[in-house]
């Protein structure tokens, strides 16, 4: 199944290679609001907000919602808005009950927006010149009510390398993420780095309200597009988007805490026993086999290692990637290891803490339960 699954991505289709026949058409592309909730976004907002002005899209508006930053965020943010009328800022003081702070920033940041599409963006995403006009031209030569785009993630480690990535192939193996472009297809798709919807058919759905308790907001969105009939188009985007998505193997531990036993598990011990039991097993068979094979002379235990182990020379040589990344095709099962451990992590987190702690506010096993949409 995993191999069938790596050589689906290699035909998920990258944003500038399904561009090369659309032709360039100025008059066609609307007003884009950009909405972008940031918390504690210091280090990031700066050279994310540039990046947009630096855009060639001629029709846009810009909506920065500092939500309840301690650092400079919201100063950042009011400067930059100072030097451009095509940034608005909104400040939030306080957060509603019963809302998970981004979820809660977007729903504001919407009642803002005056544009015919709506980019939900997040604010440590760099775009590449070009790549706004780009994606609206890709929209609507495909008539989509929705664009999906996965970024580019920048890693200063093989470590983190390897664990983004195998997070990577996790995520679009759960998402079904080969079925989005296919005709007729109803499977949704979601990435928080960049989600573009035709506001009219947004307006069709339960709205962020209908995701005020959800973590995985970016999928829900794509989720509610679906539900709402809209179209759904995804793509690899790495020459358009980037982003530093953590620092280190221990920041993404900490990041994901509040996503993988819940969306991922649907805060179910038995779930998550069972998903560990399952990738530890897959895990420890080949060298275990091996081992245990060439103790015994046991011909069937020596060809099923050979066949594991083939397996992954056999993603290495299927994988897309190129260079250093593609080694990370050798190494998934170490990839899947540390993986488990952050599930086991995130499922320990919320047992003992009764629920997840996020942005400096603490949100129940309870109402994360009642406030779930998103299941994988």
């Amino acid at each position: 199944m995993i191999i069938g699954f790596i050589w689906s991505l290699k035909k998920l289709p990258k944003l500038r290679d399904d561009m090369k026949d659309i032709k360039d058409e100025p008059h066609s592309l609307p007003l884009m609001s950009i909405i972008i909730p940031a918390c504690n976004e210091a280090a990031h907002i700066g050279s994310a907000l540039s990046s947009l002005l630096q855009q060639d899209y001629p029709n846009m508006e810009i909506i920065a919602v500092n939500d309840r930053s301690t650092d400079e965020t919201g100063e950042i943010i009011d400067k930059l808005a100072k030097k451009d009328e095509r940034i608005k800022a909104l400040h939030i003081k306080a957060l509603p009950e019963g809302w998970l702070g981004k979820v809660n920033a977007l729903h504001r940041g919407v009642q803002l927006a005056k544009g015919e599409w709506f980019l939900f963006t997040d604010a440590d995403v760099h775009f590449h010149r070009g790549a706004l006009r780009r994606t609206q031209m890709y929209a609507n030569h495909y008539g989509a009510d929705h664009v999906a785009l996965f970024p580019k993630v920048h890693v200063n480690s093989f470590l983190l390398d390897l664990s983004v990535r195998t997070f990577g192939l996790l995520f679009l193996l759960s998402t079904r993420s080969a079925l989005v472009n296919r005709q007729g297809s109803k499977t949704p798709m979601g990435i928080g780095a960049f989600n573009l919807v035709k506001s009219e058919t947004f307006r069709k759905t339960p709205g962020f309200e209908w995701l005020r308790l959800e973590p995985c907001d970016d999928y829900g969105l794509g989720l509610m597009i679906n539900r709402a009939g809209g179209k759904t188009r995804f793509a690899l985007a790495e020459k358009d988007l980037s982003l530093t998505w953590y620092g280190s193997v221990r920041e993404m531990f900490k990041g994901l805490e509040k996503n993988l036993f819940g969306p991922g598990l649907g805060y179910r011990w038995w779930r998550l026993a069972l998903t560990l039991l399952l990738l530890w097993t897959l895990i420890a068979i080949p060298p275990l086999a091996l081992v245990r094979g060439l103790e015994s002379g046991s011909l069937p235990l020596l060809t099923a290692a050979i066949v594991a182990f083939g397996m992954n020379i056999l993603l290495f040589f299927l994988s897309p990637e190129k260079g250093r990344a593609r080694l990370t095709a050798l190494f998934l099962p170490l990839g899947f290891f540390i993986l488990a451990l952050m599930m086991l992590w995130s499922g320990v987190k919320c047992m003992i803490n009764g629920g997840i702690d996020w942005r400096g506010t603490h949100y129940s096993t309870k109402e994360l339960k009642k406030g779930q949409r998103v299941k994988f």
